[in-house]
């Protein structure tokens, strides 16, 4: 759904792959996992209490709904707030906070009727004047929201953006509980648009403004509320009693740690300690798929993600097409992807599979060495690949994030593109620094790049992060920077069609420009594999939302037969688990 940071399979940490795999080989043991814990009662039902235990590798930058747009912070935001829409269970759009949702014929104005009766977390009810002032406050010219370009189609954006005006003409309340949002035009990502948590309904303690302190107290609408927020080490979530939904949601707590390795979580996991997870390293994650006592407790996710890296087409030397293209054709994308197998899967187009399938001759990228080398020669910057001479004479920083996937995947591009006469120097970085510095004008020239679908629909994978629009000086998801008139217009044309098959016909127009002018050189589509405990009950990966835990529920009986009070043994410490302890 936005700015992704994906796992690395290998630790980068001391190279602490290689070492498991030689301990392995010297030691002579077998790696095993535990069993689960507890049983799945099939006639089980659902239950209120308890507490659900999870973990992120990363810290979570914001809870902030106008600005918190990462994966970390969505799972987060989903629990916290509410928005007047959502998706059900098949991904398709519903109303939420609003009670019914009436488009004009012409497509150029939604109105929206609120649920009577709707709690904030401070008590307050729910009011038109709460979605007005939250979507006001999202979009002022103040507020750092990453993605305000999604929003320009409202009548009057422009003039409220650019702070010309005190409020935003087009979102006019019509009752207490009733809004009008009047749009310039038909927008066929509308709604999906009014989905994302930007413009979700907070309390009035977030001002009109943005403030930056809201992100330590969030304040919404959502079925759980923040009892305990420390970066770095914890967000712990509570129930909302609240709540509009009579008996939800069913857990008294969620905790999530924060900073959490994944070899970490691996062994807190088949402890107990946690209940879900995701974040496995490539070899816990075989373990666990292979492990006979596991199938059934776990699933893969949809895979919505497109990453690779990106080019700042107004830094040199990416200014300079030729160069970019160069490096599109350089990368081996099945080599990348060979190196997780199953998580990472190559993919040489910019919008995943499952939201525009491939067929014969669509638009892509590929992997041609001796085509880079030409594009090297078109550009200025000759190779002899025998010689080993010429090409780019200086070396290019690429950003990417510390103990990620993007660091391991940057150094097989590094491999590639020194074949072709470009030299990269490898920046690791921490997640929050990476958004940071990759989003800021004049400031990176070359770096890793994912992008995760907001909502299911192609738009998401060109107008955030391609389109003209989408540059800002800070906070730009367009980190590189890359404004092409042919493309806006195709995104103006596909957004304002309601025919699903013209729209497709231009998203692939819009796919044959990125593909020729290589903004990015998409590489792979990545996705986790997730997995419970027996226990926990009313979850499955969403089709749209990452880590929709919300409706989940434990089983506390059934927690209670755990393996060992069932007198069944555990799978042994390995003697590579031991000897692994002082890695860590």
């Amino acid at each position: 759904m936005r700015s992704t940071r994906t796992k690395t399979d290998v630790a980068s940490r001391g190279g602490q792959w290689a070492v498991r795999c030689l301990l392995l080989l010297l030691l002579g043991c077998e790696a095993k996992v535990s069993p689960p814990l507890g049983v799945r009662r099939g006639d089980a039902t659902a239950a209120r209490g308890g507490t659900l235990r999870t973990a992120f590798f990363t810290d979570v930058r914001s809870l902030d709904a106008a600005t918190a747009f990462d994966t970390a912070s969505a799972a987060i935001e989903s629990l916290i707030y509410d928005r007047l829409v959502t998706y059900d269970a098949h991904g398709v759009i519903v109303p939420q906070l609003a009670e019914s949702v009436d488009p004009s014929a012409d497509g150029k104005r939604y109105t929206f009727t609120l649920r009577r009766g709707v709690l904030l977390h401070d008590g307050a009810e729910l009011t038109a004047d709460d979605v007005k002032r939250s979507i006001e406050r999202s979009l002022h010219v103040k507020t750092p929201c990453p993605v305000p370009s999604y929003y320009e189609r409202i009548v009057g954006y422009a003039a409220y953006h650019d702070g010309k005006t005190a409020s935003l003409e087009g979102v006019r309340i019509s009752g207490s509980h009733a809004l009008t949002i009047d749009l310039t035009e038909p927008d066929a990502t509308f709604l999906h648009v009014m989905a994302l948590p930007i413009v979700a309904p907070l309390c009035k303690s977030a001002g009109k403004v943005y403030d930056r302190t809201f992100s330590s107290k969030p304040c919404g609408a959502g079925p759980f509320k923040v009892d305990r927020y420390e970066n770095g080490q914890i967000i712990r979530l509570v129930r909302h009693d609240g709540y509009w939904q009579k008996g939800k949601p069913y857990l008294d707590a969620i905790e999530w740690s924060l900073g959490m390795q994944s070899f970490t979580q691996r062994f807190k996991f088949e402890r107990g300690d946690l209940d879900y997870m995701r974040e496995f390293s490539e070899a816990d994650s075989t373990l666990f798929r292979k492990s006979p006592a596991w199938q059934g407790h776990g699933e893969w996710e949809p895979s919505l993600t497109t990453a690779g890296s990106f080019m700042n087409t107004e830094m040199p030397p990416f200014d300079n097409r030729h160069l970019r293209r160069a490096v599109s054709f350089a990368i081996n994308r099945e080599q990348v992807a060979s190196v997780r197998p199953g998580h990472v899967q190559a993919q040489a187009k910019l919008v995943p599979e499952i939201i525009i399938p491939s067929e014969p001759g669509y638009p892509a990228q590929t992997f041609d060495r001796e085509q880079a080398l030409r594009e090297m020669a078109l550009a200025g910057y000759p190779y002899d690949p025998v010689r080993r001479t010429g090409g780019y004479p200086h070396e290019i920083p690429y950003l990417a994030i510390i103990d990620s996937y993007s660091g391991q995947a940057a150094e097989v591009y590094k491999q590639h593109l020194e074949q072709i006469g470009i030299r990269i120097r490898i920046q690791l970085v921490g997640w929050p620094t990476f958004l940071a510095k990759s989003s800021r004008r004049n400031t990176v020239a070359m770096g890793f790049s994912g992008w995760h679908a907001d909502f299911p629909d192609p738009s998401t994978f060109f107008e955030p992060i391609l389109s003209s629009g989408a540059i800002q000086d800070e906070e730009s998801q367009n980190a590189a920077f890359f404004s092409n008139a042919e493309l806006d217009d195709i995104l103006v044309r596909a957004r304002r069609s309601a025919n699903r098959g013209e729209r497709l016909a231009l998203y692939r127009q819009a796919e044959a420009i990125v593909a020729r002018e290589a903004p990015w050189a998409t590489v792979y589509g990545y996705r986790y594999f997730e997995l419970w405990q027996p226990y926990v009950h009313g979850y499955r990966p969403h089709p749209v939302l990452t880590q929709y835990i919300r409706d989940a529920w434990i089983d506390r009986d059934g927690r209670k037969l755990s393996g060992r009070a069932r007198g069944a043994r555990r799978a042994p410490t390995t003697t590579l688990a031991l000897a692994l302890g002082g890695l860590r």
